[in-house]
């Protein structure tokens, strides 16, 4: 479910955000992804110690995804840690709309369904998901402005209860805030979450079930802040502009650890093709696991 409500949350975001600027796409949004890419398939090998050097296991396949010429995500297949694949999400469009998408099992069994729908202009006004067997398991509804703009998108489970609100703010035609707040069925806040996009700001506040904090991140740019309940910092994170893992640190009981994710091959459009994560911990620094990208790209067709 978390890959689907990622999914809901970056179409319902895109949605808010981009109506006076030019459309975004998944390709770009969601993987970063540089120039006409058709096609891409993830193999992964983690390293074992062999004769006192660090050498790949075997590829393992971890994912592939189609993409259309708009640079829409048409089909997605995930795999889990032996290659096999356990789930698969195909998304159909009209045009730049996403218009359905359907969520399969290993198997090939559908058992989550979700439609988006538009008004009379073009626009979205909210979307549905349904369970395999047809019943509707939620709803999420858009509420615009005078101006179109998206200020507040609310989705409720099938009996009526409010899951997720986004409220956005803007400052003229661009977008200002986004307040989130995510909720349980029996009513309580599981998270919040406050975006300042003029900041490129991010924090994120998880509560228990009697309402204490359990945990808090703040994010400024690329570098973001991890706290425990207690106050006391738990892990520190920095990104590339790409979304890739530049360094992370993990704090526990005065000892630390370290992930960085270094790439080694970058081809011509500027997408790595070969990505290395490395530990450093109190045993030292060791490669723990390389990445390889297989991309293709749609022709491209230069005016001159």
């Amino acid at each position: 479910m978390k890959i689907l409500t990622l999914v809901f949350f970056f179409i319902t975001l895109a949605c808010a955000l981009t109506v006076h600027a030019q459309p975004n796409t998944m390709r770009g949004a969601t993987y970063a992804l540089r120039g006409p890419v058709r096609t891409f398939r993830t193999e992964a090998a983690t390293f074992v110690l062999k004769d006192g050097h660090y050498v790949e296991g075997p590829r393992v396949l971890q994912m592939t995804a189609d993409f259309n010429t708009d640079g829409n995500r048409t089909d997605l297949k995930i795999y889990d840690d032996k290659g096999v694949l356990v789930r698969r999400i195909e998304m159909k469009f009209e045009g730049r709309r996403v218009i359905e998408f359907l969520n399969y099992d290993g198997h090939g069994n559908m058992w989550l369904r979700g439609t988006t729908f538009y008004d009379d202009e073009g626009r979205p006004t909210g979307n549905a998901t349904y369970d395999g067997d047809g019943s509707l398991r939620s709803k999420r509804v858009l509420t615009r402005d005078k101006e179109g703009r998206v200020i507040e998108s609310a989705e409720y489970n099938a009996q009526g209860t409010l899951l997720d609100k986004i409220s956005n703010t803007f400052d003229g035609a661009d977008p200002k805030t986004s307040h989130r707040s995510l909720y349980r069925t029996d009513g309580s806040v599981q998270s919040t979450e406050v975006r300042n996009l003029a900041e490129k700001s991010v924090d994120t506040v998880t509560y228990s079930h009697d309402g204490s904090v359990a945990s808090k991140s703040i994010r400024v740019d690329q570098e973001i802040a991890e706290y425990a309940k207690d106050g006391s910092l738990r892990k520190t994170t920095t990104i590339s502009s790409q979304g890739r893992l530049l360094d992370e640190v993990t704090l526990d009981e005065g000892r630390s650890k370290r992930e960085t994710q270094v790439p080694d091959l970058i081809d011509s459009h500027g997408n790595w093709i070969k990505q290395t994560k490395w530990l450093t911990d109190s045993n030292g620094t060791r490669p723990i696991k390389v990445t390889y990208r297989t991309l293709t790209y749609y022709y491209e067709k230069f005016a001159f």
